[in-house]
């Protein structure tokens, strides 16, 4: 039996797909607040080409358990029986005040996960970190697996708290527990189109008709998901893979997107400056409506730095062959069109 974090949620449905499409049984949590709605959608995505009654069977394999990354005896009991954990879940703001919560649930929810997981005896566990997670010192550099992580102004709330997460990780590591870990690019996909990188999709696919000149590195959801089972079915232990298929600009990711929908390339460069009033009139609209920031410091900044991946590491140990973004951002465009986002 296997357990999934985070299945109710993007990444965390399409690695719950991921096994059932090789017949795997799942225990996937799910927290009393979380919907079904994220994870029937990709679903039905992922096995349409199967009939209702082959849709039942797949679901036959699936078991959704109530449980919490911070309640710890609703973990003990979802783990009983568990042989393998993919532990996907976490929380991705970049919005100042949910720091704190972010820390909670990313760090000490992964405390929990890999301590229960050492107590009932889990064979292995794979861990989704993120290329936030890796050293970025300064932009232009090129990072991979063995990049130290340096405190740094570049490092996001979000960052700190899934590198501290990972320091969790190879503690348990080095307590016995069978780990390995993948540090995903922006992971692009069909998902919920109003949340995350899923929601810059469709924005994206309603046309930008302006860009910055930050570079970033991309992976397509599935492969992010098929690496995850790969590595947990392997032998490899104690180690960390990149999960990248390539490094563009915003330019081209927006460009990409506007010739899969049919609306304009950007043409215009936006300057820091300009930004930076989106950023304050932002923050001004959020403050008089009480919501959250859409734009805030931390993703203003990470539109100008210019970071290079690279996955060399899982291509060459599994013959893998990434998925081209352009591929995937093509799919992804036409699905939001397609669902009238």
């Amino acid at each position: 039996m296997i357990l999934v974090t985070g299945g109710t949620g993007f990444l965390g449905a399409h690695v719950v797909c991921e096994l059932l499409e090789n017949n795997r049984q799942v225990r996937a949590i799910k927290r009393a607040t979380s919907t079904l709605q994220e994870f029937n959608y990709i679903f039905n995505i992922r096995f349409a080409r199967l009939t209702e009654q082959e849709k039942a069977q797949k679901l036959a394999l699936l078991n959704w358990t109530p449980a919490d990354l911070l309640d710890v005896p609703s973990l003990e009991e979802a783990m009983q029986g568990i042989e393998q954990v993919y532990h996907v879940a976490a929380m991705v703001s970049f919005v100042a005040k949910h720091a704190e919560e972010m820390q909670r649930v990313n760090v000490q929810g992964t405390t929990n996960v890999v301590n229960v997981a050492l107590y009932a005896g889990v064979k292995k566990l794979c861990y989704c970190s993120s290329i936030a997670a890796l050293g970025r010192a300064e932009s232009g550099m090129t990072i991979d697996e063995k990049t130290a992580w340096t405190d740094s102004l570049l490092n996001t709330n979000y960052a700190i708290s899934k590198y501290r997460a990972e320091l969790e990780v190879w503690r348990a590591g080095e307590e016995g527990l069978n780990i390995v870990m993948v540090n995903p690019g922006v992971i692009i996909g069909e998902g919920d189109w109003s949340k995350g990188s899923c929601k810059m999709m469709a924005t994206a696919a309603k046309g930008v008709p302006v860009y910055t000149e930050g570079i970033n590195g991309y992976v397509d959801v599935r492969d992010v998901a098929k690496a995850m089972f790969l590595l947990a079915e392997s032998n490899i232990s104690f180690e960390r893979f990149v999960l990248v298929s390539a490094n563009i600009s915003f330019k081209e990711f927006f460009s990409i997107t506007a010739k899969a929908t049919g609306k304009k390339e950007p043409k215009i460069n936006a300057p820091k400056w300009l930004v930076n009033i989106a950023v304050m009139a932002d923050a001004l609209r959020a403050l008089v409506s009480a919501n959250s920031p859409l734009l805030t410091r931390e993703t203003a900044r990470g539109m100008y730095n210019r970071f290079f991946y690279k996955s060399d590491k899982f291509a060459h140990a599994f013959n893998f062959r990434f998925t081209p973004i352009e591929e995937t951002i093509i799919r992804s465009s036409k699905a939001c069109v397609q669902d009238k986002v």
